[in-house]
Protein backbone atom coordinates (compact mmCIF):
# COMPACT_ATOMS: atom_id res chain seq x y z
CA UNK A 1 0.00 0.00 0.00
CA UNK A 2 0.66 3.67 -0.54
CA UNK A 3 3.26 5.77 2.74
CA UNK A 4 0.86 8.29 1.83
CA UNK A 5 -2.83 6.22 1.41
CA UNK A 6 -1.57 4.49 4.48
CA UNK A 7 -0.91 7.94 5.78
CA UNK A 8 -4.53 9.32 4.90
CA UNK A 9 -6.47 5.96 6.63
CA UNK A 10 -4.15 6.75 9.63
CA UNK A 11 -4.99 9.78 9.88
CA UNK A 12 -8.59 9.19 9.67
CA UNK A 13 -8.83 6.58 12.15
CA UNK A 14 -7.43 8.87 14.42
CA UNK A 15 -9.51 11.26 13.25
CA UNK A 16 -12.87 9.15 14.33
CA UNK A 17 -11.11 7.96 17.50
CA UNK A 18 -11.21 11.49 18.50
CA UNK A 19 -14.05 13.41 20.43
CA UNK A 20 -15.35 15.57 17.07
CA UNK A 21 -14.82 12.29 15.76
CA UNK A 22 -16.64 9.56 17.80
CA UNK A 23 -19.67 12.45 18.06
CA UNK A 24 -20.59 12.71 14.67
CA UNK A 25 -19.79 8.90 14.26
CA UNK A 26 -22.50 8.32 17.09
CA UNK A 27 -24.33 10.62 15.35
CA UNK A 28 -24.81 9.14 12.67
CA UNK A 29 -25.57 6.11 13.86
CA UNK A 30 -28.35 7.10 15.91
CA UNK A 31 -30.10 9.18 12.80
CA UNK A 32 -28.93 5.47 10.72
CA UNK A 33 -31.17 3.81 13.94
CA UNK A 34 -34.03 5.96 13.93
CA UNK A 35 -34.22 5.87 10.04
CA UNK A 36 -34.78 1.77 10.29
CA UNK A 37 -36.71 2.00 13.09
CA UNK A 38 -39.33 4.43 11.22
CA UNK A 39 -39.33 2.00 8.51
CA UNK A 40 -40.30 -0.66 10.86
CA UNK A 41 -43.02 0.98 12.07
CA UNK A 42 -44.34 2.16 8.63
CA UNK A 43 -44.40 -1.00 7.10
CA UNK A 44 -46.51 -2.47 10.57
CA UNK A 45 -48.93 0.41 9.86
CA UNK A 46 -49.73 -0.54 6.31
CA UNK A 47 -51.47 -3.57 7.11
CA UNK A 48 -55.27 -2.56 7.02
CA UNK A 49 -57.64 -4.51 9.10
CA UNK A 50 -60.85 -5.21 7.00
CA UNK A 51 -64.06 -4.90 8.80
CA UNK A 52 -67.24 -6.64 7.77
CA UNK A 53 -70.36 -4.62 8.01
CA UNK A 54 -73.94 -6.62 8.06
CA UNK A 55 -76.12 -5.55 5.72
CA UNK A 56 -79.56 -5.88 5.10
CA UNK A 57 -81.06 -8.79 3.17
CA UNK A 58 -82.67 -6.40 0.72
CA UNK A 59 -80.09 -4.97 -1.76
CA UNK A 60 -80.42 -1.42 -2.57
CA UNK A 61 -80.77 -2.44 -6.22
CA UNK A 62 -83.78 -3.81 -5.64
CA UNK A 63 -84.98 -1.56 -3.63
CA UNK A 64 -83.86 2.01 -6.14
CA UNK A 65 -85.66 0.58 -9.22
CA UNK A 66 -86.99 3.48 -11.12
CA UNK A 67 -85.83 5.70 -8.42
CA UNK A 68 -84.08 9.33 -10.21
CA UNK A 69 -81.49 10.75 -7.80
CA UNK A 70 -81.84 14.75 -7.40
CA UNK A 71 -80.18 16.75 -10.24
CA UNK A 72 -78.21 18.26 -7.51
CA UNK A 73 -78.47 18.34 -3.97
CA UNK A 74 -78.50 21.96 -2.33
CA UNK A 75 -75.69 22.64 0.36
CA UNK A 76 -76.35 21.87 3.74
CA UNK A 77 -76.16 24.69 5.44
CA UNK A 78 -76.64 25.80 9.04
CA UNK A 79 -80.11 27.34 9.44
CA UNK A 80 -79.09 27.58 13.08
CA UNK A 81 -75.98 27.73 15.11
CA UNK A 82 -76.57 27.14 18.78
CA UNK A 83 -74.77 28.63 21.10
CA UNK A 84 -72.94 26.83 23.90
CA UNK A 85 -76.02 27.23 26.55
CA UNK A 86 -76.22 26.13 30.19
CA UNK A 87 -79.15 23.31 29.46
CA UNK A 88 -80.90 24.63 32.84
CA UNK A 89 -80.39 28.28 32.10
CA UNK A 90 -83.59 30.14 33.44
CA UNK A 91 -85.22 31.40 30.65
CA UNK A 92 -85.78 34.84 30.10
CA UNK A 93 -88.81 36.74 32.17
CA UNK A 94 -92.08 37.19 29.74
CA UNK A 95 -92.66 40.48 28.33
CA UNK A 96 -96.61 40.28 27.64
CA UNK A 97 -99.21 38.60 29.67
CA UNK A 98 -101.55 36.48 27.99
CA UNK A 99 -103.44 35.06 30.99
CA UNK A 100 -106.43 37.09 30.07
CA UNK A 101 -106.31 37.40 26.79
CA UNK A 102 -109.35 36.72 24.44
CA UNK A 103 -108.98 35.26 20.87
CA UNK A 104 -106.64 38.19 19.18
CA UNK A 105 -108.21 40.91 16.83
CA UNK A 106 -104.90 40.87 14.86
CA UNK A 107 -101.63 38.53 14.77
CA UNK A 108 -99.57 41.69 14.91
CA UNK A 109 -99.86 41.67 18.84
CA UNK A 110 -97.57 38.74 19.57
CA UNK A 111 -94.25 40.63 19.33
CA UNK A 112 -92.11 37.89 17.13
CA UNK A 113 -89.56 40.08 15.78
CA UNK A 114 -88.18 41.62 18.74
CA UNK A 115 -88.92 38.25 21.21
CA UNK A 116 -86.81 36.03 18.85
CA UNK A 117 -83.26 34.99 20.30
CA UNK A 118 -83.62 31.32 18.22
CA UNK A 119 -81.14 29.40 19.69
CA UNK A 120 -81.75 25.61 20.87
CA UNK A 121 -82.14 25.40 24.34
CA UNK A 122 -84.24 22.15 25.40
CA UNK A 123 -84.78 21.58 29.41
CA UNK A 124 -84.32 17.75 30.09
CA UNK A 125 -82.65 16.41 27.19
CA UNK A 126 -79.12 15.47 26.81
CA UNK A 127 -77.07 18.53 25.65
CA UNK A 128 -76.78 18.51 22.24
CA UNK A 129 -79.20 16.17 21.17
CA UNK A 130 -81.36 18.87 19.77
CA UNK A 131 -77.96 19.68 17.66
CA UNK A 132 -78.98 17.66 15.27
CA UNK A 133 -81.56 20.18 13.80
CA UNK A 134 -78.70 22.67 12.85
CA UNK A 135 -77.20 22.02 9.47
CA UNK A 136 -74.56 20.58 10.11
CA UNK A 137 -76.08 18.09 13.27
CA UNK A 138 -78.05 16.98 9.62
CA UNK A 139 -76.25 16.21 7.35
CA UNK A 140 -74.51 14.11 10.04
CA UNK A 141 -77.18 12.51 11.16
CA UNK A 142 -78.44 11.54 7.85
CA UNK A 143 -74.84 10.02 7.56
CA UNK A 144 -75.22 7.77 10.73
CA UNK A 145 -79.04 6.61 10.42
CA UNK A 146 -80.62 7.08 6.92
CA UNK A 147 -78.48 4.85 5.19
CA UNK A 148 -78.30 4.39 1.27
CA UNK A 149 -81.45 6.41 1.49
CA UNK A 150 -80.25 9.39 3.52
CA UNK A 151 -79.14 12.10 0.86
CA UNK A 152 -82.42 11.16 -1.08
CA UNK A 153 -84.67 11.23 1.85
CA UNK A 154 -83.31 14.90 2.63
CA UNK A 155 -83.77 16.10 -1.07
CA UNK A 156 -87.75 15.17 -0.60
CA UNK A 157 -87.97 17.42 2.64
CA UNK A 158 -86.33 19.96 0.46
CA UNK A 159 -88.96 19.74 -1.89
CA UNK A 160 -91.73 19.50 1.10
CA UNK A 161 -90.95 22.67 2.59
CA UNK A 162 -90.78 24.72 -0.51
CA UNK A 163 -94.38 22.95 -1.61
CA UNK A 164 -95.25 24.40 2.13
CA UNK A 165 -93.89 28.08 1.64
CA UNK A 166 -95.83 28.34 -1.75
CA UNK A 167 -98.70 27.01 -0.44
CA UNK A 168 -99.17 28.93 2.54
CA UNK A 169 -102.61 31.42 3.06
CA UNK A 170 -101.37 34.99 3.78
CA UNK A 171 -103.21 34.70 6.86
CA UNK A 172 -100.11 32.49 8.43
CA UNK A 173 -102.65 29.24 7.75
CA UNK A 174 -102.81 25.98 5.36
CA UNK A 175 -105.43 24.55 3.63
CA UNK A 176 -108.98 25.81 3.70
CA UNK A 177 -111.81 25.50 6.57
CA UNK A 178 -109.62 27.33 9.14
CA UNK A 179 -108.21 24.26 10.26
CA UNK A 180 -105.24 25.11 12.83
CA UNK A 181 -104.20 21.65 12.95
CA UNK A 182 -102.48 21.84 9.37
CA UNK A 183 -100.80 25.18 10.42
CA UNK A 184 -99.73 23.09 13.62
CA UNK A 185 -97.86 20.18 11.21
CA UNK A 186 -96.39 22.78 8.99
CA UNK A 187 -94.93 24.12 12.27
CA UNK A 188 -94.04 20.88 13.51
CA UNK A 189 -92.20 20.21 10.01
CA UNK A 190 -90.32 23.41 9.81
CA UNK A 191 -89.15 23.13 13.47
CA UNK A 192 -87.64 19.59 12.56
CA UNK A 193 -85.45 21.05 9.83
CA UNK A 194 -83.97 23.61 12.56
CA UNK A 195 -86.12 26.39 10.06
CA UNK A 196 -87.20 29.34 13.16
CA UNK A 197 -88.20 32.28 12.66
CA UNK A 198 -84.41 33.40 12.26
CA UNK A 199 -83.94 31.47 10.02
CA UNK A 200 -82.88 33.35 6.30
CA UNK A 201 -85.22 31.36 3.88
CA UNK A 202 -88.48 30.19 5.98
CA UNK A 203 -88.29 32.55 8.53
CA UNK A 204 -91.39 34.74 7.75
CA UNK A 205 -93.11 31.45 7.15
CA UNK A 206 -92.49 30.48 10.43
CA UNK A 207 -93.63 33.30 11.71
CA UNK A 208 -96.84 34.34 9.87
CA UNK A 209 -97.82 30.42 11.03
CA UNK A 210 -97.11 30.97 14.96
CA UNK A 211 -98.91 34.24 14.58
CA UNK A 212 -102.11 32.47 12.95
CA UNK A 213 -101.90 29.84 15.69
CA UNK A 214 -101.55 32.32 18.77
CA UNK A 215 -104.45 34.09 17.40
CA UNK A 216 -106.87 31.52 17.39
CA UNK A 217 -106.05 30.49 20.81
CA UNK A 218 -109.03 31.54 23.26
CA UNK A 219 -109.19 32.71 26.68
CA UNK A 220 -108.93 29.76 28.09
CA UNK A 221 -106.10 28.46 25.84
CA UNK A 222 -107.92 26.21 23.52
CA UNK A 223 -107.37 26.60 19.61
CA UNK A 224 -110.42 27.26 18.19
CA UNK A 225 -111.80 27.71 14.84
CA UNK A 226 -113.04 31.12 13.67
CA UNK A 227 -116.44 29.70 13.96
CA UNK A 228 -115.98 28.34 17.83
CA UNK A 229 -115.77 24.59 16.90
CA UNK A 230 -113.12 23.43 19.00
CA UNK A 231 -111.74 19.88 18.91
CA UNK A 232 -108.97 17.90 21.05
CA UNK A 233 -107.39 16.77 17.63
CA UNK A 234 -106.48 19.84 16.94
CA UNK A 235 -105.65 21.57 19.84
CA UNK A 236 -103.49 18.67 21.06
CA UNK A 237 -101.32 19.40 17.21
CA UNK A 238 -101.16 23.09 18.29
CA UNK A 239 -100.16 22.77 21.44
CA UNK A 240 -97.42 20.13 20.10
CA UNK A 241 -96.11 22.96 17.65
CA UNK A 242 -96.20 25.53 20.36
CA UNK A 243 -94.78 23.87 22.78
CA UNK A 244 -91.55 22.86 19.99
CA UNK A 245 -91.51 26.56 19.01
CA UNK A 246 -91.14 28.32 22.47
CA UNK A 247 -88.51 25.21 23.53
CA UNK A 248 -86.40 25.96 20.25
CA UNK A 249 -86.59 29.94 20.12
CA UNK A 250 -87.27 30.93 23.49
CA UNK A 251 -89.66 33.67 22.33
CA UNK A 252 -91.14 35.00 26.09
CA UNK A 253 -94.38 35.49 24.85
CA UNK A 254 -94.72 31.76 23.55
CA UNK A 255 -94.17 30.95 27.13
CA UNK A 256 -97.89 31.61 28.46
CA UNK A 257 -99.52 30.11 25.02
CA UNK A 258 -97.56 27.17 25.56
CA UNK A 259 -98.71 26.54 29.11
CA UNK A 260 -102.10 27.98 28.69
CA UNK A 261 -102.78 25.28 26.10
CA UNK A 262 -101.21 22.36 28.43
CA UNK A 263 -103.32 22.94 31.10
CA UNK A 264 -106.20 22.47 28.92
CA UNK A 265 -104.49 19.03 28.22
CA UNK A 266 -103.83 18.15 31.72
CA UNK A 267 -107.77 19.41 33.26
CA UNK A 268 -109.39 17.88 30.28
CA UNK A 269 -107.45 14.55 30.73
CA UNK A 270 -109.74 11.47 31.40
CA UNK A 271 -109.86 9.49 34.86
CA UNK A 272 -108.64 6.52 32.61
CA UNK A 273 -105.13 8.32 31.32
CA UNK A 274 -106.45 9.16 27.75
CA UNK A 275 -108.58 11.42 26.21
CA UNK A 276 -111.58 11.51 24.13
CA UNK A 277 -112.03 12.97 20.65
CA UNK A 278 -114.19 16.31 20.33
CA UNK A 279 -114.32 17.25 24.22
CA UNK A 280 -112.25 17.81 27.26
CA UNK A 281 -113.39 17.39 30.62
CA UNK A 282 -113.74 14.50 33.01
CA UNK A 283 -117.25 12.56 32.03
CA UNK A 284 -117.93 9.12 30.67
CA UNK A 285 -114.70 6.99 31.62
CA UNK A 286 -115.94 3.99 29.22
CA UNK A 287 -114.48 6.19 26.27
CA UNK A 288 -111.14 6.50 24.94
CA UNK A 289 -108.81 7.35 21.94
CA UNK A 290 -105.78 6.09 21.55
CA UNK A 291 -104.87 7.74 18.21
CA UNK A 292 -105.79 11.11 20.22
CA UNK A 293 -103.98 10.16 23.20
CA UNK A 294 -101.07 9.83 20.93
CA UNK A 295 -100.91 13.61 19.71
CA UNK A 296 -101.75 14.13 23.45
CA UNK A 297 -98.61 12.76 24.60
CA UNK A 298 -96.13 14.25 22.17
CA UNK A 299 -97.57 17.86 23.13
CA UNK A 300 -97.25 17.35 26.98
CA UNK A 301 -93.46 15.74 26.31
CA UNK A 302 -92.45 18.47 23.85
CA UNK A 303 -93.99 20.96 26.52
CA UNK A 304 -92.10 19.09 29.35
CA UNK A 305 -88.96 19.24 27.40
CA UNK A 306 -89.27 22.90 26.79
CA UNK A 307 -89.67 23.86 30.53
CA UNK A 308 -93.53 24.70 31.32
CA UNK A 309 -93.92 25.32 34.63
CA UNK A 310 -97.50 23.59 34.87
CA UNK A 311 -98.82 22.17 37.89
CA UNK A 312 -98.63 18.07 37.40
CA UNK A 313 -97.83 17.94 33.55
CA UNK A 314 -95.56 15.40 35.25
CA UNK A 315 -97.83 13.33 36.77
CA UNK A 316 -100.68 13.69 33.87
CA UNK A 317 -97.90 12.19 31.63
CA UNK A 318 -97.60 9.54 33.70
CA UNK A 319 -101.37 8.41 33.50
CA UNK A 320 -100.88 8.72 29.68
CA UNK A 321 -98.48 5.74 30.30
CA UNK A 322 -100.49 3.91 32.35
CA UNK A 323 -103.52 4.82 29.96
CA UNK A 324 -101.42 2.71 27.19
CA UNK A 325 -100.30 -0.27 29.51
CA UNK A 326 -104.09 -0.85 30.35
CA UNK A 327 -105.41 -0.57 27.05
CA UNK A 328 -102.35 -2.60 25.35
CA UNK A 329 -104.01 -6.69 24.09
CA UNK A 330 -101.70 -9.34 25.07
CA UNK A 331 -100.13 -9.89 21.52
CA UNK A 332 -98.13 -6.51 22.31
CA UNK A 333 -101.12 -4.45 19.74
CA UNK A 334 -103.30 -1.62 20.41
CA UNK A 335 -106.49 -1.18 19.80
CA UNK A 336 -107.99 2.33 18.34
CA UNK A 337 -110.68 2.88 20.78
CA UNK A 338 -113.63 0.93 22.65
CA UNK A 339 -115.67 0.57 19.64
CA UNK A 340 -113.07 -0.16 17.22
CA UNK A 341 -111.09 -2.75 19.39
CA UNK A 342 -109.34 -4.21 16.28
CA UNK A 343 -105.81 -4.66 16.13
CA UNK A 344 -103.62 -2.23 13.80
CA UNK A 345 -100.11 -1.27 13.04
CA UNK A 346 -100.70 1.89 12.83
CA UNK A 347 -102.32 2.23 16.63
CA UNK A 348 -99.82 0.14 17.96
CA UNK A 349 -97.30 2.32 16.53
CA UNK A 350 -98.60 5.06 18.26
CA UNK A 351 -98.48 3.42 21.67
CA UNK A 352 -95.17 2.30 21.27
CA UNK A 353 -94.04 5.57 20.30
CA UNK A 354 -96.17 7.79 23.51
CA UNK A 355 -94.13 5.03 25.39
CA UNK A 356 -90.99 5.44 24.11
CA UNK A 357 -91.53 9.06 24.63
CA UNK A 358 -92.91 9.60 27.96
CA UNK A 359 -89.50 7.24 29.58
CA UNK A 360 -90.50 3.22 28.88
CA UNK A 361 -88.59 2.62 26.25
CA UNK A 362 -86.99 -0.55 27.61
CA UNK A 363 -90.38 -1.50 29.61
CA UNK A 364 -92.42 -4.86 28.41
CA UNK A 365 -95.22 -3.34 27.18
CA UNK A 366 -92.93 -1.30 24.94
CA UNK A 367 -91.00 -4.39 23.83
CA UNK A 368 -94.02 -6.43 23.66
CA UNK A 369 -95.19 -3.73 21.01
CA UNK A 370 -92.22 -3.13 18.92
CA UNK A 371 -92.34 -6.93 18.52
CA UNK A 372 -95.96 -6.53 17.02
CA UNK A 373 -94.66 -4.31 14.95
CA UNK A 374 -92.26 -6.39 12.70
CA UNK A 375 -95.15 -7.25 10.69
CA UNK A 376 -95.82 -3.26 9.79
CA UNK A 377 -95.72 -3.04 6.21
CA UNK A 378 -94.88 -0.26 3.66
CA UNK A 379 -95.97 -0.95 0.31
CA UNK A 380 -97.57 1.87 -1.68
CA UNK A 381 -99.61 -0.45 -3.93
CA UNK A 382 -101.13 -2.10 -0.90
CA UNK A 383 -100.90 0.36 1.37
CA UNK A 384 -102.28 -0.20 5.58
CA UNK A 385 -104.86 1.65 6.77
CA UNK A 386 -104.14 5.41 6.83
CA UNK A 387 -100.85 5.14 5.59
CA UNK A 388 -98.85 8.25 5.92
CA UNK A 389 -100.69 8.32 9.20
CA UNK A 390 -99.13 5.08 10.41
CA UNK A 391 -95.88 5.34 8.39
CA UNK A 392 -95.26 8.51 10.83
CA UNK A 393 -95.42 6.34 13.73
CA UNK A 394 -93.93 3.55 13.33
CA UNK A 395 -91.12 4.88 11.67
CA UNK A 396 -90.85 6.76 14.87
CA UNK A 397 -91.08 3.97 16.84
CA UNK A 398 -88.34 1.63 14.70
CA UNK A 399 -85.85 4.64 14.87
CA UNK A 400 -86.33 4.68 18.62
CA UNK A 401 -85.77 1.20 18.52
CA UNK A 402 -82.93 0.97 16.92
CA UNK A 403 -80.33 -1.94 15.55
CA UNK A 404 -81.37 -3.86 12.34
CA UNK A 405 -85.17 -3.67 12.83
CA UNK A 406 -84.42 0.03 12.10
CA UNK A 407 -82.53 -0.38 9.39
CA UNK A 408 -84.40 -2.93 7.74
CA UNK A 409 -87.55 -0.91 8.16
CA UNK A 410 -85.96 2.49 7.22
CA UNK A 411 -84.95 0.24 3.45
CA UNK A 412 -88.79 -0.12 3.29
CA UNK A 413 -90.40 3.26 4.16
CA UNK A 414 -87.77 5.59 2.84
CA UNK A 415 -87.98 4.60 -1.08
CA UNK A 416 -91.83 3.98 -0.70
CA UNK A 417 -92.24 7.68 0.51
CA UNK A 418 -89.25 9.24 -1.91
CA UNK A 419 -90.64 7.26 -4.79
CA UNK A 420 -94.23 8.68 -4.59
CA UNK A 421 -93.66 12.12 -4.21
CA UNK A 422 -95.29 14.16 -6.10
CA UNK A 423 -93.50 16.33 -8.68
CA UNK A 424 -94.39 19.45 -7.18
CA UNK A 425 -92.79 17.94 -3.44
CA UNK A 426 -96.17 17.40 -2.35
CA UNK A 427 -97.50 13.63 -1.30
CA UNK A 428 -101.03 12.53 -1.29
CA UNK A 429 -101.81 9.46 0.48
CA UNK A 430 -101.33 6.34 -1.48
CA UNK A 431 -104.59 5.15 -3.32
CA UNK A 432 -106.05 8.30 -2.75
CA UNK A 433 -108.29 8.98 -6.07
CA UNK A 434 -109.89 11.96 -6.79
CA UNK A 435 -113.37 12.91 -7.74
CA UNK A 436 -114.06 15.40 -11.10
CA UNK A 437 -114.49 18.16 -8.28
CA UNK A 438 -111.53 17.74 -6.38
CA UNK A 439 -113.22 16.00 -3.51
CA UNK A 440 -111.14 12.79 -2.69
CA UNK A 441 -112.91 9.54 -1.88
CA UNK A 442 -110.91 8.85 1.55
CA UNK A 443 -111.40 12.02 2.73
CA UNK A 444 -114.82 13.17 1.77
CA UNK A 445 -115.68 16.82 2.32
CA UNK A 446 -112.11 18.30 2.04
CA UNK A 447 -110.60 19.43 -0.98
CA UNK A 448 -106.84 18.30 -2.61
CA UNK A 449 -104.98 20.94 -0.75
CA UNK A 450 -105.96 19.96 2.55
CA UNK A 451 -104.93 16.01 1.64
CA UNK A 452 -101.90 17.17 0.44
CA UNK A 453 -100.72 19.52 3.61
CA UNK A 454 -101.94 16.60 6.08
CA UNK A 455 -100.00 13.89 3.59
CA UNK A 456 -97.27 16.19 2.91
CA UNK A 457 -96.53 17.16 6.53
CA UNK A 458 -96.70 13.52 8.23
CA UNK A 459 -94.48 12.57 5.04
CA UNK A 460 -91.89 14.68 5.76
CA UNK A 461 -91.60 14.58 9.32
CA UNK A 462 -91.21 10.92 8.79
CA UNK A 463 -88.20 11.21 6.24
CA UNK A 464 -86.56 13.69 8.71
CA UNK A 465 -86.51 10.92 11.79
CA UNK A 466 -82.82 11.09 11.19
CA UNK A 467 -82.23 14.40 13.05
CA UNK A 468 -85.21 15.11 14.56
CA UNK A 469 -84.26 13.78 17.93
CA UNK A 470 -81.45 11.34 19.03
CA UNK A 471 -82.77 7.92 18.98
CA UNK A 472 -84.17 6.61 22.54
CA UNK A 473 -82.66 2.87 21.79
CA UNK A 474 -80.70 1.46 24.64
CA UNK A 475 -79.88 -2.06 25.15
CA UNK A 476 -82.93 -3.53 27.02
CA UNK A 477 -81.34 -5.43 30.21
CA UNK A 478 -83.77 -7.12 32.64
CA UNK A 479 -83.48 -4.81 35.56
CA UNK A 480 -85.24 -1.39 36.03
CA UNK A 481 -83.74 1.39 34.93
CA UNK A 482 -82.96 4.03 37.23
CA UNK A 483 -85.28 6.82 35.45
CA UNK A 484 -83.60 9.55 37.71
CA UNK A 485 -79.91 8.78 36.97
CA UNK A 486 -78.05 11.79 34.98
CA UNK A 487 -76.25 9.13 33.10
CA UNK A 488 -76.80 8.20 29.88
CA UNK A 489 -79.91 10.73 29.00
CA UNK A 490 -81.68 10.49 26.43
CA UNK A 491 -84.70 11.94 24.47
CA UNK A 492 -86.93 9.92 26.49
CA UNK A 493 -85.86 10.10 30.01
CA UNK A 494 -87.80 12.35 31.93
Amino acid sequence: MDTSLRSLYKNVFEWLAGPTGSVILHAALIVALLFFVNLATKEETTEIEVQVIEVDEQKLDDLIEDLKPPEELPDLVDTITPPDVDMDMTPPPDIQDFAAAPVMDSVAELDIASDALSPIIMKNLAPGSMSNRSGGGRQAAIGKYGGDWGKYAEAAVLRALEWLRINQNPDGSWGTNDTEAYAGLAILTYLAHGETTASDKYGPTVEKAIRYLVARQNKKGEFVKTTGAGGVYGHAICSYAISEAYGMTRIPSLKPVMERAIQMLIDGQKPHGGYVMYTFGKGDNSRWDVSLTGFCAQALKAAFIAGADNPKLKATMDNVVQFYKDKQKEDGSFPYSASNPGRQPNMTGVGVLSLQLLGHSTDTSTRQGLQYLRGATASWSKPPPAPIYSWYYVTQAKFHQGGTDWKSWNNKVAPTLIKNQNEDGSWLSPGLALTGDGVTREYRGRDEINSKVYATTLAALSLQVYYRFLPTYQPIKDEVIDQTSGDDIQIEIL
